[in-house]
């Protein structure tokens, strides 16, 4: 008896390790890309069909491709499809229509999974940018004291009163990344993000003006993602277009208020105005933790700011009758005044890189290039408040009270654009990306 269990014992053991190393010996599914090749091309919007061979020895589950970039981060929503047996050859249909992925180099991701482990596989995959077009043009105006309006022109120049607000405005802006378009009240009325369709709200943030006061008293959309937004506490807050989180910007000196903010890097610059003195700044911040790296006094009343290149910013602005043009060292607070017109300057906006279009007070159009440091006389126009560059045809399009004209940058000439009610505040030009 006690020889069958002896016996008995290591068979009973053997059994179980046998059992065991079978668990352990599971592998991954197998899967593999067939097509496309290595390398293919797509120009969006497409749907791309994608050909996987998978296997495995306790049975498929699931097959799944998706569009990853170079760090390996989805950048669109994938597709799946349930599999059945031990080995699977399976088409899916992935569409590629986002048309705020930039040209360049990704991956098809694959996967195929048993319930328990996965299996992938890579493919390089270069996709090209759906064409830069127009969605619509927003204009924002003041009708009246207290009053905003939104007006939407679509893609066949068809103008229509889009929604209005019984608020003061402190700053409009528009962000093609996010496909988001933004208001913000000054005494009264929230900062909201819209969605520039049925124009409902996305996220907003409260207005705690309690004195009468304007509590936002700037807001900008600049070249990190982030809606900047200059509040009455003193700071500037920060906040993802896409979603309205964030927080740090700047913290301002004390009685200062934002004008205008941009972003260098990782640098945040912004136009100040103390609200006793009238004293103008520009104060540089470090944006991701709100503190101050140095501030500078300004001998003008700054209309716009431009960063110039990663050490120096452009200042345009007015000062004793005359508009000027200031260009900053961010380091050290050099200065030097690149050019100067007869007449105050309105509006401003930049047409490339060195060359900005300039509207005076008398209602000359000026062409400023830095690079030569001249400017040359292209046209005349209304008195112009604001300016907006569409960067899909190279036109600009001015508001003046009452209306919006589309201006050739080039020969300064002028045509009408479409009818408002008031004051024209902001014009802002959707793109698709």
């Amino acid at each position: 008896m006690r020889y069958q269990q002896a016996l008995v014992l290591p068979l009973l053991l053997a059994a179980i390790l046998g059992a065991c190393k079978k668990e352990r010996g599971n592998a991954k599914p197998q899967v593999a890309i067939i097509s496309p090749p290595e390398n293919a091309s797509v120009s969006i919007p497409d749907t791309l069909l994608v050909k996987i061979e998978a296997s495995d020895d306790r049975g498929l589950q699931q097959v799944a491709v998706t569009l990853v970039d170079q760090d390996n981060v989805p950048v669109l929503a994938g597709v799946s499809a349930t599999a059945h047996g031990t080995s699977a050859t399976m088409t899916l249909e992935l569409p590629i229509i986002d048309e705020q992925l930039a040209s360049g180099a990704y991956k098809l991701y694959a996967t195929a999974s048993d319930g328990e482990l996965i299996g992938k596989d890579w493919r390089n995959l270069h996709v090209s940018a759906a064409p830069l077009r127009l969605r619509a043009v927003f204009t924002v105006t003041e009708p009246a004291p207290g009053n905003v309006a939104l007006y939407r022109t679509d893609s066949t120049g068809q103008t229509t009163l889009a929604r209005t607000w019984p608020i003061d405005l402190a700053g409009a802006g528009i962000s093609a990344a996010a496909q988001r378009l933004f208001i913000a009240g000054g005494v009264s009325g929230d900062l909201q993000a819209l969605e520039p369709d049925g124009l409902g709200t996305v996220w907003s943030r409260p207005n705690l003006s309690s004195t009468g006061i304007p509590w936002f008293t700037s807001m900008d959309v600049c070249a990190d993602g982030r809606v900047y937004v200059g509040q009455a506490d003193g700071t500037i807050q920060g906040f993802l277009a896409g979603n309205g989180t964030g927080g740090a910007g700047g913290t301002l000196p004390e009685m200062f208020r934002a004008l205008q903010a941009v972003t260098m890097g990782d640098l945040l610059l912004a136009t100040e105005r103390h609200f006793v003195t009238g004293e103008h700044r520009l104060g540089i911040y470090y944006p991701q933790s709100g503190t101050m790296a140095s501030t500078q006094v300004l001998d003008v009343d700054p209309v716009a700011l431009f960063p110039r290149d990663a050490g120096h910013a452009l200042i345009f602005g007015n000062r004793s009758g005359q508009g000027r043009v200031l260009d900053r060292t961010l380091s050290g607070g050099g200065t030097w005044e690149a050019y100067s017109w007869p007449s105050p300057i309105t509006a401003v906006v930049r047409l490339s890189e060195l060359t900005w279009l300039v509207a005076l007070a008398n209602g000359d159009l000026e062409r400023f290039t830095y690079n030569t440091i001249g400017s040359i006389h292209i046209g005349n126009s209304p008195v112009l408040g604001t300016m907006a560059l569409d960067p899909v045809n190279g036109r600009v399009y001015g508001g003046t009270d009452g209306q919006v004209l589309l201006i050739d940058p080039m020969n300064g000439t002028t045509a009408p654009g479409w009818p408002v009610d008031g004051q024209v505040r902001k014009v802002l030009p959707l793109t698709n990306r």
